[in-house]
């Protein structure tokens, strides 16, 4: 054996898996499969629990902070941790997990379920339940166990009749308490100064923060209830409580909920070392009509911006681009960082363009072409092929010597909405706006990203090429 390390064996009477064993000082109980025990149902977290050997002891601990675990019918808190003993049983979800043996360092581990959907396999090498009817014998045993920790608990001191504290030895034990006609009465005028204390801090309150106590509706997308969203696992139907819980911030819901099969809540590297969230660009009760995808794109153009002074560790922003479109090429050289990975992993094209670029100009040469010719529609007032798309003659008139002065014209046929066709075009786009997103991507594993120009091969590839990342990624 490993020093420091136990001998885990895992047993799972009544059904067809074999006995495992793991020699570690640690493993994981969960849902996640790379758990060394896997049970797989809603009411088990991730990773639900864990048994470690130290001091040549098994310590339990609860490592979920939403989902329930007890120890012989008593519930352990997250964090929370105690000591394995012969007998003992652990309750996560429908699983009675029992403690048979504890000796040599060796710690033999019984998994029962109840009626529950089956457990999918996990990895090589760890632990998996496969579902089978439980003998009555094995019922009965668990149930013995379970009344006879009850009983011996119940023994202990703390009831009403006994004190909390055990009596102190010695000849005379006084255990008496005073009843409830000799204590000292709450005097009225306590409440009294209470009800005006707190009445005065809800006024203070309310002229301060008046928001918080008569916010505008929620929007549509938050109010309605949706059964079904390509984007969100959950409706939220106009709910406070959803998003407002007194122990986690409000993005935190945002994340939760927003888990889709066709979405995943990414956000770039300098937003999130700059504390921008999910409320900082879309925020709510602005209004059942508020749409929150547009207050998006018009808060790019707020926060980056020579009026905002606010500085994000230690460095402050400003208008992009000198407010013009920001057509990367300067003085006949790209001038910009090129495709980030997490954008190209939803652009297939560009993965497949790669032919070993010779030096970094001709990598951003290919990676900006490669987004846009052949792949977008051709907009209104800009020339395209036979088929409509976008090809080289779109935005340059000449190629010996290049032209380099169209493309700056072109850029605004498509990354801003004017307002005589603003009806025509993604009511996303603000009018008379530049369209920051259709170049710096702030969620790139969604399909629902800018698709007005894109042609119907080019969407269904980044469908595919997106979902297939989401499923990578496996919900984290």
């Amino acid at each position: 054996m490993i020093e420091n390390s136990g001998q885990f064996k895992i047993d799972f009477p009544g059904s067809a898996t074999p006995l495992r064993s793991f020699e570690k000082d640690r493993i994981l109980i969960g849902r996640l499969e790379t758990c060394d025990v896997v049970l797989d149902e809603k009411s088990v977290s991730r990773i639900h629990a864990g048994i470690t050997f130290q001091s040549s002891q098994y310590v339990l601990a609860n490592l979920s902070a939403s989902n329930v675990l007890t120890l012989n019918g008593r519930l352990l808190r997250h964090e929370e941790s105690d000591v394995l003993a012969e007998g003992d049983t652990i309750q996560i979800g429908p699983f009675a997990i029992i403690i048979n043996g504890v000796d040599d360092n060796t710690i033999l581990i019984s998994v029962l379920r109840g009626v529950a959907r089956p457990v999918h396999a996990s990895e090589p090498g760890a632990a998996t339940f496969t579902p089978a009817n439980p003998s009555q014998s094995s019922i009965d045993d668990v149930l013995k166990v379970f009344w006879e920790k009850r009983s011996r608990e119940k023994e202990d001191w703390g009831s009403r009749l006994r004190p909390k504290e055990k009596p102190r030895p010695g000849k005379a034990m006084f255990n008496w308490r005073p009843t409830g006609d000799l204590r000292r009465k709450w005097r009225i005028g306590l409440f009294v100064w209470a009800f005006l204390l707190i009445s005065a801090i809800a006024a203070l309150a309310f002229f301060k923060y008046p928001s918080a106590y008569a916010p505008v509706p929620l929007s549509s997308a938050h109010a309605n209830v949706i059964d079904a969203s390509p984007i969100a696992i959950a409706s939220n139907g106009n709910s406070c409580t959803t998003c407002h819980t007194p122990n986690e911030p409000v993005e935190n819901a945002c994340i939760k909920c927003h888990a889709g099969t066709e979405f995943h809540s990414s956000n770039t590297k300098a937003h999130e070392e700059a504390g921008v969230t999910c409320t900082v660009c879309h925020q709510e009760h602005r209004g059942a009509d508020a749409d929150l995808n547009a207050q998006a794109i018009r808060s790019c153009g707020e926060c980056h911006s020579d009026n905002n002074h606010e500085t994000y560790n230690g460095r402050s922003v400003r208008t992009a681009h000198g407010g013009w479109y920001g057509y990367p090429a300067e003085n006949g050289s790209w001038n910009w960082k090129g495709v980030h990975l997490e954008v190209a992993a939803a652009v297939p094209e560009i993965g497949s363009s790669a032919t070993g670029d010779p030096d970094e100009q001709a990598k951003l040469s290919r990676q900006f072409h490669t987004i846009h010719v052949a792949r977008l529609k051709a907009p209104q007032g800009v020339a395209g092929d036979s088929r409509g798309l976008v090809t080289c003659s779109s935005c340059h008139k000449s190629f010996d010597p290049v032209d380099r002065v169209t493309p700056r014209e072109t850029c605004a046929a498509c990354h801003t909405s004017s307002a005589t066709s603003a009806a025509a075009r993604d009511p996303r786009f603000i009018p008379d706006t530049v369209n920051c997103i259709s170049c710096h991507v702030q969620h790139p594993f969604s399909t629902r990203r800018w698709s007005e120009f894109l042609t119907d091969d080019a969407e269904r590839r980044r469908h595919d090429a997106v979902v297939k990342r989401i499923e990578e990624l496996g919900g984290r």
